[in-house]
């Protein structure tokens, strides 16, 4: 009985197929911001950078960019650790409605405030 034989110079590249931290990729992922914080929603992109005042794009050269819940955010601050929990454009919009309605309505709770840790005994039921 013999073994089949192997052609190990096409061995498959490992390398090719994983995770490289340095590139972002473009999307939503959800996220928290601090430890035992509120989810919060991130929208990753390559693009122009739009105006703080205006909003409208700049006459700039194209980068990476960060949104948490629609507010721009330094991509080094979320990237890579966003990219375990990729989500749809409904989820972000869903987290990012969230927080809306936590600012108006609930302004002392960690969805207004994603800096601010979730305490289970005082915490309002989650949305």
């Amino acid at each position: 009985m013999s073994r089949e034989v192997r052609d190990y110079s096409q061995r498959f590249d490992v390398r090719a197929q994983g995770f490289n931290p340095d590139v972002p990729v473009a999307g939503f992922y959800r996220f928290r911001m601090r430890s035992g914080g509120a989810l919060c929603g991130v929208r990753i992109w390559h693009g122009q950078p739009n105006d703080p005042v205006t909003g409208e794009p700049l006459d700039r050269s194209l980068r990476w960019q960060a949104q948490v819940n629609g507010e721009p955010v330094d991509l080094a601050r979320v990237w890579p650790k966003c990219a375990a929990d990729p989500i749809d454009a409904d989820e972000y919009e869903y987290l990012r409605s969230v927080q809306s309605w936590a600012k108006q309505h609930a302004p002392t709770s960690p969805q207004a405030n994603l800096m601010q840790r979730i305490n289970p005994l005082t915490a309002p039921t989650p949305f």
